[in-house]
């Protein structure tokens, strides 16, 4: 006995309605992956915002502002010292030679009262006068005599030291010479400070010096 056909609506294949089912669950099987592969790009953490970089400093004002030019260093000039082949004279040598000639006055001026005593002793009226000029003319006249002479003194010829004039180097005359004797003096009334200045002066003079013009050369 034949088994009657189902009626399939509208007509169609009894199978369709399965196949329809299986390729409508294909596209559903095929979505999973995509959506689990977008799943983890959700997922990642998104980087922090930069911060703005500062802006770049600001120019100073050109108006009223100006600034100085660059100056490069010098060196700063040499002082003016004697001709070549010169030297200002030093303290020590100085004091050593003026020692010299300090012993040399007092062995004249000794010799000096020994002759005067002796023609005293012979002709009194003639004696003592005579006695008093030899003192004074070796004790004041030996000094400003030997500066007029050659420049120099018996003491300061062991040395090589001359006294010239300050602003030319020339040789000195009579008057700078007894002004010179006469800042000896002024120097040792005010404690010696005429000497000592010497130490301080660049050009290594005395008050003596300072007074009559002069300088103490050395000859190298």
């Amino acid at each position: 006995m034949d088994t009657p056909e189902r009626p399939t609506p509208e007509g169609g294949n009894p199978s369709e309605p399965a196949d329809q089912g299986m390729a409508e669950s294909i596209p559903a099987m095929s979505e999973q992956p995509a959506m689990a592969e977008a799943a983890p790009a959700m997922a990642e953490p998104t980087p922090p915002p930069q911060m703005p970089s500062p802006p770049p400093p600001s120019a100073p004002p050109t108006s009223g502002y100006n600034p100085a030019p660059p100056i490069a260093w010098e060196a700063p000039p040499d002082e003016a010292g004697p001709a070549p082949g010169y030297a200002f004279g030093g303290p020590g040598e100085r004091l050593v030679a003026y020692i010299l000639d300090t012993i040399i006055i007092s062995i004249g001026v000794i010799v000096s009262i020994i002759v005067g005593l002796i023609v005293t002793a012979i002709v009194p009226a003639l004696g003592i006068p005579l006695l008093i000029i030899a003192v004074l003319v070796i004790s004041v006249g030996y000094f400003p005599y030997f500066w007029v002479k050659g420049g120099q003194t018996l003491g300061m010829r062991r040395f090589n030291l001359y006294v010239v004039r300050d602003k030319d180097g020339g040789p000195i005359g009579a008057g700078a010479a007894i002004l010179r004797l006469i800042g000896y003096w002024i120097d040792g009334l005010v404690l010696y400070l005429g000497f000592i200045w010497i130490l301080i002066d660049k050009r290594k003079r005395g008050w003596h010096d300072l007074i009559a013009g002069t300088v103490v050369v050395k000859k190298s």
